[in-house]
């Protein structure tokens, strides 16, 4: 009897698995589907996908750089925020341990230094981050460029795939015959 009990569990542990595989597993084509799509569907790029892909892409670097843009400024608005305070400590810190007349000249110039580095290192910090913010615009626009050249690239390959041009070429022919008859009329 527990033998059979475990032996059902373990069976019904197992179809969980299976069933947890399933959901998991993406359903793959059959036979006849991919036969008939190689047979009979379009040989080369699927332009729409592409252009589609092509277009998300370029719409979250778009996205990157705006929110990059937003939070540069909260950024910079905080480092001129804590900028400031520290500088308040610094010389608030360099005022009270320098009251004291006993202290050498050398003693004096290292508590004072905290006022002193702190323009210098807010300074640095600015300067990594915009440079840091720069180069990373750079290369977005860089993929951007890139990704508007590919869009137009695939757009003018569907053009001539299609016969865009000579399409157009005879609308423009026929609507100027059109036009030459009905000035003879």
């Amino acid at each position: 009897m527990a033998g059979e009990s475990n032996k059902a569990q373990e069976d019904v542990l197992a179809a969980e698995k299976n069933d947890s595989a399933t959901i998991v597993k993406k359903k793959q084509k059959g036979l006849i589907s991919r036969i008939w799509n190689g047979l009979f569907r379009r040989q080369g790029d699927d332009f729409e996908k592409r252009l589609q892909h092509i277009s998300k892409e370029e719409a979250t670097i778009l996205a990157r750089m705006k929110k990059r843009s937003r939070s540069w400024r909260r950024m910079i608005r905080y480092l001129i925020i804590l900028s400031v305070i520290f500088e308040v400590i610094a010389v608030v810190y360099a005022i009270m341990t320098t009251r004291s007349l006993d202290l050498n000249w050398k003693m004096r110039a290292f508590r004072v230094l905290p006022m002193f580095l702190l323009p210098g290192l807010s300074s640095i910090t600015y300067s990594a981050l915009v440079t840091f913010t720069r180069m990373c615009d750079r290369k977005d626009q860089k993929t951007l460029e890139r990704l508007r050249a590919e869009r137009q690239e695939k757009i003018d390959e569907l053009k001539e795939k299609t016969n865009y041009y000579i399409t157009q070429q005879l609308i423009q022919n026929v609507n100027a015959f059109v036009d030459f008859q009905r000035d003879e009329d």
